[in-house]
């Protein structure tokens, strides 16, 4: 959704609704107001339903908001469509990548928001009279589930709803409403708040999709307490509590269906009918209570949410002042560079709309030493992060589970041990990446396994000591890495253990708003990445690019100097095998030849202090096989090479890197034009590298090496020479060897 239209519509509804308002209908969400953009299939804003509510008297006052001809949004009209009014939540529905998912069809935009924000695809038409102008053609074909609110209306609408979707080939089913406890003209949002206050927590998408379902159209149902209908509007009615008048009656049949729903009553709802249930189940109500408690014990820990669920803030929020907030609260309590903290107030943000991107990077947070705020920094993105959930002690199955279930965001801290001791995990954080990322594991099905496919994209955060020590490469390349540093005694920074709560709760909320506004806008931006940027670079800078996108030019200017600069941190952590071609070509390059032999080439890689090789093959030089397996890699294999007049060993020439060295290495060769000052072969017999090893370099064994077998018979391709004696005093002779 484009930001500048979102805003011209709040203006003229703000102007267009000055009568109202001064009857005492309020606009406020906070007051059941709302402003609802329905939408094309491709995102862009269609209309929108101005809704306002009267604090006292529950009446609302609906008004569609539609552009002129002029393009202004000024008239109080519902657009004309060719095939009629488009459904709520239009370019979800329309999502190639959510077609198989089932619908669940609502009365009401709010309530579809609410369900949005579970993670459900949910629509609705409208009002309960809009049925006949909807085009409901959009879900042809689809499963789709209708939630009617507990009243005649709400079951007029749904069967009506039912017989159109039915005609174009839906498979339609029905919340059973009769055994949710409702209240007269009760509905989605009334039962997800009795459900928190009876579970202390909200409802997930699973506790949605577990609810009964029928499949003919529900029927009127005496709810319990009296009817509030004059009192309470459906969209903000009050949930369910204690009725002291009447107690709650069990909705299910079997003891075993009656002990597991007096389980889920509060204490006190409980203890109301406790006498009661335990005569109708012919038990003392001693032996009721243990079976309940019973029950209760073994209620799933799956079901307890281990994070806090957000409602979106009730006003529009600005999403450049977000951001902004975003990144001076992380310099509150961390000692960051500006970039740093502008990408990390970024990623929070894109925690927030992984249900809308199709990569999510890595949070990578490494630092050299201890006490350098690594831990706390995970701390203060998960404060402010989607369902964040601390990993650092959980078992590759009960992530991968967990990432399956709830999509949270997964924090994993000591990543230099946790990584060390879990290998299984490698493989979970790397194909959670990508959206279509998956692990296969075996389920037991009875007395045999089946394969199964578990989802495991999510956003990830990992904080460690050295990290490019102990993560693979491949994950590295898929993160955004923050390299912190020891404070100065200087830099002060705030005590997190002293934050106010309320100071995350209000970001979060401003969060999930923003997520709610501008996830369409996200999803179809197509920002514009720096050239600079390698490929796996630009794909995790994507996301975060588009996020700025949505603040403006300043943010977008942000982001990308965070993602040049933080990208160029990234890549002095390269592969072993990128590595060996940086060494091999600044080799070629400095000693001006265009051919070496395997022996020569080690000699020199051993020769430079700075690198590794000198001890790469466990505290001995790197062998001329280990070369050849490093090298095979870019399509690059030793050959027999001419020396001099007579010797032929195994070697490389340069053409045989050229095109590894353009595809891998940023620094193209720079070698001069005239022709290659190159070496004479060593002609003393007496002084061979076994005897005479030369200076800075490692003396092996005085025997005559043998072929090494995958490079082939090479003569003395595997002895070594004296490079810097016999680069004196031969200066014309044609080729370098040992």
């Amino acid at each position: 959704m484009n930001n500048t239209i979102i805003e011209a519509i709040q203006t003229a509804a703000l102007r267009l609704t000055n009568a109202p308002r001064k009857q005492g209908f309020l606009l406020d969400p906070k007051h059941g107001g709302a402003i609802h953009h329905y939408t094309a299939p491709d995102g862009a804003i269609a209309f929108a339903r101005l809704r306002l509510k009267h604090p006292v008297t529950g009446e609302k006052w609906i008004r569609p908001l539609r552009r002129d001809a002029a393009g202004i949004w000024c008239e109080l009209k519902a657009p004309e469509f060719e095939g009629g009014i488009p459904l709520y939540n239009l370019h979800r529905l329309c999502d190639p990548a959510r077609q198989s998912e089932r619908v669940i069809l609502v009365e009401g935009e709010y309530k579809v928001d609410m369900l949005i924000l579970r993670g459900i695809i949910a629509t609705t038409s409208g009002g309960a009279q809009s049925v006949e102008t909807t085009d409901w053609q959009p879900l042809a074909g689809r499963n789709v589930l209708v939630w009617a609110d507990n009243d005649d209306p709400g079951f007029e609408y749904a069967q009506h709803a039912a017989n159109k979707l039915k005609a174009i080939g839906c498979e339609v089913a029905f919340i059973d409403v009769a055994v949710l406890n409702l209240l007269p003209k009760g509905d989605v949002v009334d039962w997800l708040k009795a459900f928190q206050q009876q579970h202390g927590r909200k409802a997930t998408a699973a506790d949605i999709w577990a609810l009964p379902v029928i499949e003919g159209a529900p029927e009127k149902v005496e709810a319990v307490g009296g009817d509030l209908s004059h009192s309470i509007a459906s969209d903000d009615a009050t949930p369910l509590l204690e009725n002291t008048a009447q107690p709650v009656t069990p909705p299910a049949q079997s003891d075993d269906e009656k002990i597991q729903w007096l389980a889920s009553l509060k204490p006190l709802e409980y203890d109301r009918v406790r006498k009661e249930q335990a005569t109708a189940l012919k038990v003392r109500p001693a032996t009721l209570d243990a079976m309940v408690k019973a029950a209760r014990s073994d209620e799933s820990e799956a079901d307890r949410l281990p994070f806090i669920e957000v409602e979106p803030h009730p006003k529009p929020i600005d999403p450049a002042q977000l951001l902004s907030e975003v990144s001076d609260t992380i310099r509150k309590f961390i000692v960051l560079d500006t970039e740093q903290a502008h990408a990390a107030a970024l990623w929070c943000a894109l925690t927030w709309f992984i249900d809308v991107l199709d990569i999510a990077p890595l949070a990578i947070i490494n630092a050299p030493e201890k006490s350098c705020g690594k831990t706390q920094l995970l701390t203060v993105l998960g404060r402010m992060a989607y369902r964040p959930l601390p990993a650092s002690n959980a078992s590759a199955s009960a992530l991968f589970r967990a990432v399956e279930l709830w999509k949270p965001t997964i924090l994993i801290d000591e990543a230099d041990t946790f990584f060390r001791d879990n290998t299984e995990l490698h493989g979970l954080i790397n194909a959670g990446y990508l959206r279509d990322g998956y692990v296969l594991r075996s389920e037991p099905v009875g007395d045999s396994f089946e394969p199964r496919m578990f989802s495991v994209f999510s956003a990830k955060a990992l904080a460690g000591i050295a990290l490019e020590k102990h993560l693979p490469d491949a994950t590295l390349s898929r993160g955004v890495i923050f390299n912190l540093r020891r404070k100065l005694p200087h830099e002060s920074v705030n005590r997190l253990r002293h934050a106010d709560r309320d100071l995350f709760t209000g970001i979060t909320e401003k969060l999930a708003k923003f997520a709610l506004d501008y996830s369409q806008q996200v999803q179809l931006a197509r920002p514009a990445l720096p050239d600079k940027l390698s490929d796996r670079d630009q794909d995790n800078w994507d996301g975060l690019l588009a996020i700025a996108s949505c603040a403006g030019d300043e943010w977008v200017e942000r982001a990308t100097v965070a993602a040049l600069k933080l990208s160029g941190a990234g890549e002095k952590t390269v592969s072993t095998g990128n590595e060996l071609l940086v060494d091999i070509q600044h080799i070629f390059e400095s000693k001006r030849v265009d051919k070496i032999s395997t022996a020569d080439l080690i000699a020199a890689l051993c020769n430079d202090e700075e690198n590794a090789w000198a001890t790469y093959n466990r505290g001995k030089p790197l062998s001329p096989r280990q070369v050849a397996r490093q090298l095979a890699a870019y399509g690059i294999a030793s050959k027999t090479i001419r020396v001099g007049a007579y010797e032929t060993p195994k070697g490389f020439e340069l053409s045989q890197f050229s095109d590894a060295f353009v595809r891998y290495l940023s620094t193209p060769l720079n070698l001069p034009q005239h022709p290659p000052q190159t070496l004479e072969s060593n002609k003393h017999g007496a002084l061979t590298v076994a005897d005479n090893p030369p200076q800075k370099t490692i003396r092996n064994n005085s025997a005559t090496p043998e072929t090494t077998p995958l490079l082939g018979c090479g003569g003395v391709a595997d002895k070594k020479t004296i490079l810097g004696e016999a680069e004196a005093s031969r200066p014309n002779a044609s080729h370098l060897r040992i």
